[in-house]
Parts: structure tokens; C-alpha cells; sequence
């Protein structure tokens, strides 16, 4: 067996230089940070050390077979939800459209020519194999879960730079359809996936009326998102929420309508945490919530008071953590945020994003709270807004499901709990009011 060190500033350079000299056989022995002088002995500068191997009798004859493919860019795996609404999907002849037969093939697999993107998807795949070997406090993980992300965002774009167009140009009606997806919002890579499942699966009369397309679509949007189980509470058990994010998405307000549907409509017994000690602000209005709806509210300034806190409110149903708003381009702050809920893995945290923010700033977000492992997305500040497409591009690129929509800013009537009617009629452009009439 040949073994090697391999010094670079990261992993990703660092794998590039393993695969240079020892091809893609190697395997990844240990990862250590270390520090070197500067030029002239001055100042030190922070370096990766990754040791590497390979077996004598593949050196020269490196196996190039194709690697396994990768998961849709940017999935993350999570739990099913102890309850998923499901939706009987139809054609026009009235039976059962089977939706499952070539849709993950459709929506799990880029369009990248295999040879451009075969060395992007070894290197994630080595990157995952190291994650799974190192231990979860490992300092050295969230670098790694970084060029993970940034890796997943390269085959996405490589993706993208394909064409989308893989149904029949010839027809009209699919053509509009596209269009009328692309106009909502939804990216055209999972625009043109959809309208080729609708030309695959739906018959020549009925695929070229854009009516019963934009229904067939409807009814296979439904089938690739997840919303959260109903919130439930049960006997002598205490229930957690956090609820993260960047800034002025709406977090505390958001939190303070599910603590108002909690304690005056459920009648529970809920307590209001708050780890957002940056703006007074957000502390007194919390408090001004918790005073009206006769709840209390606890700040933990640390890790270990937050853990007092939870010990006090044991007797509490639903316990709700209020954070501070963290920008994506602030690592440091986020990385303050994972020190509180490392160690809690009772804690629900839910992901809070605005409706309004743009599909690339979504993207990024997303990838940089990562690092918190959210359980699900929640999405606000939907009045101001009509376009929701770039948000099932979110859904489908992270798997995880959706738990909360807000439409205003009224406590605590405009709190909509996700349901894949709603979410699907508003990706395929129904009107937000229209869709709150039908659910109500």
C-alpha cells in the first residue's frame, strides 16, 4: 500500500492533488489542521493535512469507471413526517394516474454530460465518505460540509448550462405550460422536468389543452413535497421549537402566532425562550407577546442557561426559542447559534425564509444554515408577494418538509399551517386569497 501526505488550504484543493498523484482509488486515512510559518519565518497561515492511500496493485491500472451518481443537487436526507398528506391523482379517463413509475428517475438525475461532471461527483462522494468516518464534534466537519454544499451548487449550475427542453417542442400547449412555470418562479431545469413527465404521461388530446396540463402538474407537485405532521401534544411530554434564520424574515412574530394558536386556541401551556440578545428590540417585543398572552419568557445569554431554562419549563407543552437573525455571509454568528443546539436533539428547528427573497440568496442561505441540521422550512411574508416557485426549487432540492406559511402580519390570524393544497396551488399560480377561501 502507497501512503501519502497531502498539504493545501482546502479540502476540495486537496482532493484535486490526491486524485493528481494517486487517481481516484485513494482513499482518505486521516484529516488534521495544522499551521506553517509564513514567508521568511514571519506570521502563520492555517493548512490541511489529509493522508491518503492506495493499494500497490491499482496504481497503474486506475479503475475509471463511472462514479455513483449523486443525489439531486443539494438534497440533505431527512425524516418522513409522522404524517404526509397524499393526493389520488387522476387522468382524464378517471383512473389512477401512477405518478411513482419515472419520477425520481426524472427529478434524481442532472442532465450533465457524465464526462464534464464525473470528477465533481467523485470528489463529493470522498468528501461524504470522510464526513461519515470523522466524529460529529470534529472541528474540521463544517469546512467539509462547505465544499460539500459549494460542490452541489457547481453540478446544479453544470445542470442548468443543459438544455431543459426535453418534451415535445411541437405542441403549444406544452410549451405554455413551461413558460407559465418558468413566469411563477420555478427554475427551468425543474420546469422542464415536469412538463417532460407531463408529455411522457399524459395522452395526445388531453397534453396538448394547457388547462388539464397545468392540473396534471399540479397534481405532481403534490407528489414531491412534504409538509410537517400536525402540531400534537401529548400527556406529561414537552415539545420544542426553535425557529432560525437571517434577519427580518419574521421569526419572533411568526413564533408568537403559533405561541397565540398554542395557548389560546389548543389551550396548552407554552414558555417563550430567547437567545436574540442583540436588539432590545426583538427582547421587548417578545415580551410584549408573552405579556398579552399571559406567557413566560426566559433569556439564556449561554448554552448552559438555555439548558436551565428548558429544565424550569418542563412542565410547559410547547416551549418556543426565539433566536437572533443571522446573515448568510456571517459564518461566525451562525456558527454561535449551532453551539446552543449542538447537544439538543429534542429541539425541532424549523429554517424561517421570506417569500420574498431571490432564488440564488435562497440557495445561499439555505447552505450556509446547514450547519444547524433544520428539520423543516417554514416561509413567510407570503402577502407580499406572487411569485412562490423559487421556494419548490428549494423543496426539491433539500427534501425537507415545509411547516409554516405567514400572510400578514396580524397575531395570530395570519399563520397558515402548510398543506400541499396550498403549496401546490400557489407554485402553479393560484392566487393566495382564492387558496385561503378554499382551506377555510
Amino acid at each position: 500500500m502507497k501512503i501519502k501526505k497531502f498539504e493545501a488550504s482546502t479540502m476540495k484543493e486537496a482532493l484535486e492533488k490526491i486524485k493528481v498523484d494517486m487517481g481516484p482509488d485513494a482513499f482518505i486515512l486521516a484529516t488534521k489542521n495544522i499551521t506553517k510559518k509564513g514567508p521568511l519565518g514571519f506570521g502563520e497561515r492555517p493548512f490541511l493535512q489529509v493522508t491518503a492511500a492506495i493499494e500497490e496493485d491499482k496504481i497503474s491500472t486506475l479503475d475509471l469507471t463511472e462514479a455513483e451518481e449523486p443525489e439531486w443537487p443539494g438534497k440533505q436526507p431527512v425524516k418522513e413526517p409522522e404524517q404526509t398528506e397524499t393526493a389520488p391523482t387522476y387522468n382524464s379517463r378517471g383512473s389512477k394516474t401512477d405518478f411513482s413509475e419515472g419520477f425520481d428517475a426524472v427529478f434524481n438525475h442532472a442532465t450533465t454530460p457524465k464526462s464534464e461532471s464525473k470528477p465533481l461527483r467523485k470528489e463529493l462522494l470522498e468528501l461524504k465518505k470522510l464526513i461519515a468516518g470523522m466524529n460529529k464534534g470534529d472541528d474540521s466537519i463544517q469546512p467539509l460540509k462547505a465544499e460539500i454544499a459549494d460542490l452541489k451548487n457547481l453540478l446544479y449550475s453544470m445542470a442548468k448550462q443543459t438544455s431543459s427542453i426535453n418534451f415535445d417542442t411541437k405542441n403549444p400547449a406544452l410549451i405554455a405550460t413551461y413558460h407559465h412555470l418558468k413566469d411563477k418562479g420555478i427554475e427551468e431545469v425543474i420546469a422542464g422536468k415536469l412538463v417532460q413527465m407531463a408529455d411522457r404521461k399524459m395522452n395526445a388530446i388531453d397534453k396538448s389543452n394547457i388547462k388539464k396540463n397545468k392540473q396534471f402538474i399540479r397534481q405532481l407537485i403534490k407528489q414531491t413535497i412534504q409538509v410537517a405532521p400536525p402540531l400534537q401534544f401529548e400527556d406529561g411530554q414537552t415539545k420544542m421549537v426553535a425557529f432560525v434564520g437571517p434577519t427580518g424574515v419574521g421569526k419572533t412574530t411568526t413564533l408568537a402566532k403559533l405561541a397565540a394558536y398554542s395557548a389560546l386556541h389548543l389551550r396548552e401551556k407554552v414558555a417563550f425562550i430567547t437567545l436574540d440578545t442583540y436588539r432590545i428590540a426583538a427582547v421587548d417585543q417578545l415580551k410584549t407577546y408573552a405579556k398579552i398572552m399571559d406567557i413566560p419568557v426566559q433569556v439564556a445569554l449561554n448554552v448552559h442557561e438555555l439548558q436551565q431554562a428548558i429544565q424550569f419549563h418542563q412542565d410547559k407543552s410547547l416551549i418556543l426559542i426565539d433566536t437572533a437573525g443571522r446573515s448568510q455571509n456571517n459564518q461566525t454568528g451562525i456558527r454561535e447559534l449551532e453551539q446552543f443546539f449542538s447537544n439538543q436533539e429534542d429541539i425541532d428547528i424549523h429554517l424561517v425564509l421570506s417569500a420574498t427573497t431571490k432564488g440564488g440568496d435562497l440557495t445561499d442561505i439555505i447552505n450556509q444554515f446547514e450547519v444547524l441540521n433544520p428539520k423543516y422550512l417554514a416561509f413567510t411574508k407570503l402577502d407580499e408577494t406572487r411569485s412562490y416557485g423559487s421556494f419548490y426549487t428549494q423543496i426539491i432540492k433539500t427534501k425537507k418538509p415545509v411547516s409554516y406559511l405567514t400572510t400578514g402580519q396580524s397575531v395570530p390570524e395570519d399563520l397558515e399551517f402548510a398543506s400541499i393544497d396550498m403549496l401546490s396551488g400557489l407554485f402553479m399560480g393560484t392566487p393566495l386569497e382564492e387558496l385561503q377561501r378554499e382551506a377555510h
